[in-house]
């Protein structure tokens, strides 16, 4: 065990009992020790604290004896200095997370284990959750460490490839697919499922705390936008985007329900899209992590975001499309296999309505995301060392970009959003 991090540094709440109930759910009949691992880096984590800690112990084996087991977990657990728990509204981001483990992957679990005839490949591309607390002062949620079964996040400053881009959109797919599926055959549960989950990020009760940041953002996109396409279309439409009204356009956008209504993630950049790969390099199968953004909306949020976040220019023009396809595809396929009419669920015009519809959202959190993906690791605050009074735009007081090509990057978002009709 290490001299240096103790169990009640991750809560009082979280004891030597926790880590035998967390070896028990994953099998383990009795925990004998514990050892914590490497933490996360400065910049990884905005809401909450993240530690790794071993657990081992035994099992029973076949043949009726004990045999070693060793559980890999990852814990996530609330920000010890309580300015940076206030700022970063950690307690709403923690309940919201807590509730889709507890309440929503139970309610999908037990949708797929119903089916008949049982699916042949349901949705599980989520790390397990063994145990969490929820009581708004002692939070942690503890979950398995995947990077043991291979999986790492890619480096968020970097574009991300093609064949990483398509597993990522077919997982999406998979993601998206088993809730669309869900609400078809069983509303009634679905809608009990997505009543867990709150609104964490756009609403009446975010607007103080969030808006002066959305307006340095906004400068920042227009100064991009002006410097990449001068006097065009695209600096005209961006610049009517970028106003004061679209925290309330936000707000509709994720608020308004439609019939490709899912669980959205909420938060879709590359950290979030853990990857195994083969011998090669190329990309085999994705786990998704970090629910705390999650919502009940159109799938149309998620697809945008990570379009705008994590592809480059390049990419969106020469296989958007195809990206598009892949997402479709697995998302049917996933239907069919649950029992539902994919295509009366959803088809590829109505796919590309939807985008339509709400596509602008991934430029008004692509403001946003892509200045934190851009950012080098040492221009990451201090997050512990927030004082009393600090407001968010003193944490994230972005400006504009000196470097012609993060401005490009910023701006093309704009112009694929633009050209695609998605904003007006």
């Amino acid at each position: 065990m290490s001299s240096t991090v103790k169990l009640g540094d991750i809560s009082a709440k979280f004891s030597e009992a926790t880590l035998d109930e967390i070896f028990q759910k994953a099998g383990g009949t009795k925990y004998t020790s514990y050892k914590f691992g490497p933490s996360g880096k400065k910049g990884d984590a905005y809401l909450s604290r993240v530690f790794r800690i071993t657990i081992f112990g035994v099992k029973a084996g076949p043949d009726g004896k004990d045999v070693e087991l060793e559980v890999n977990t990852i814990v996530k657990a609330m920000p010890d200095n309580l300015h940076r728990r206030r700022l970063f509204r950690s307690v709403i981001f923690f309940r919201n997370e807590i509730h889709f483990y507890t309440k929503v992957i139970p309610a999908i679990e037990a949708f797929q284990e119903a089916r008949q005839p049982k699916p042949n490949n349901p949705f599980v591309e989520y790390a397990k959750c063994y145990a969490s607390l929820c009581d708004g002062i002692n939070d942690f949620i503890v979950l398995e460490d995947v990077g043991q079964r291979g999986y790492k996040a890619p480096v968020r400053q970097d574009y991300i490839a093609l064949p990483d881009a398509l597993l990522t959109m077919r997982t999406l797919g998979r993601y998206h697919g088993v809730a669309l599926a869900f609400n078809a055959l069983d509303p009634k549960n679905f809608e009990k499922a997505a009543s867990a989950l709150e609104e964490t990020y756009y609403g009446e009760h975010t607007r103080e705390w969030y808006t002066g940041f959305l307006g340095l953002a906004e400068n920042v996109a227009k100064d991009a936008i002006s410097k990449t396409y001068p006097n065009t279309k695209y600096e005209t439409i961006g610049n009517n985007f970028l106003q004061p009204s679209l925290f309330d356009d936000l707000i509709d956008l994720v608020s308004t329900r439609s019939k490709l209504s899912v669980f959205g993630h909420g938060d879709c950049w590359t950290p979030n899209f853990l990857t195994s790969y083969g011998d090669k390099g190329q990309p085999l199968s994705i786990i998704i992590i970090d629910f705390q953004l999650a919502r009940c909306s159109s799938l149309a949020l998620d697809l945008s975001f990570f379009i705008y976040s994590c592809t480059s220019q390049e990419l969106r023009e020469k296989h958007y499309e195809e990206l598009l396809r892949a997402y479709l595809d697995s998302a049917q396929s996933l239907i069919t296999d649950l029992g539902g009419n994919a295509e009366s669920i959803i088809s590829w015009d109505s796919l590309k309505a939807e985008l339509v519809q709400f596509g602008r959202f991934g430029c008004g959190m692509g403001i946003e995301s892509l200045p934190m993906t851009m950012m080098e690791d040492e221009e990451v605050a201090d997050l512990d060392a927030i004082k009393e009074n600090a407001i968010l735009t003193d944490i994230w007081n972005i400006t504009p970009f000196k470097d012609p090509a993060k401005q490009q990057r910023l701006a093309d978002i704009f112009k694929h959003a633009i050209d695609q009709n998605y904003i007006k």
